[in-house]
């Protein structure tokens, strides 16, 4: 289980300037139409119809801890995204910047018609499900790459 779980709130912490923390029911605000992901299961090809906000939106409110001079840094970050019961995946900042991978994370407010408490990841372009994380709590934003060498003073 992860300490701190508000009832309908999921945090946004790490390396980030200033650590926020936003509803469910206000990031359903912003969903964008409706629309029906497919994926397999062990057992079942399954279809569902979800309704959210691109991660890469909301996270472009996000100011990183980024090196000063550091090429593109921001593609030195990772978000850990976890669930109120402690499962979690890893997604490269690059996976989803609309300019690197472009990647189409959702974080769910609505699945099926039923609106969340908490939001789920849904990954549509995955073939499985695996990658998708439930009752969403906390967004985790880390530096794993290194840190630029400053350069010696010129004489």
């Amino acid at each position: 289980m992860v300490r701190g779980v508000l009832p309908g709130v999921v945090r946004v912490t790490g390396d980030v300037g200033r650590e926020w923390a936003f509803a469910t029911a206000d990031l359903h605000a912003h969903a964008r139409e409706p629309f029906n992901v497919r994926y397999s299961t062990e057992r079942a090809r399954e279809v569902h119809h979800v309704q959210g906000v691109p991660l890469c939106e909301l996270l472009a409110r996000v100011e990183l801890r980024e090196a000063a001079g550091g090429k593109v840094d921001r593609l030195n970050f990772v978000v850990s995204v976890r669930s109120a019961d402690g499962y979690g995946v890893v997604l490269s900042w690059a996976e989803f910047d609309p300019e690197f991978g472009a990647c189409a994370a959702l974080l769910a407010t609505r699945y099926n018609g039923r609106l969340l408490d908490l939001p789920t990841l849904v990954l549509p372009g995955d073939a499985r499900s695996s990658r998708y994380v439930r009752d969403v709590c906390v967004l985790t934003v880390s530096r794993v790459g290194a840190l630029p060498v400053p350069r010696p003073a010129t004489p």
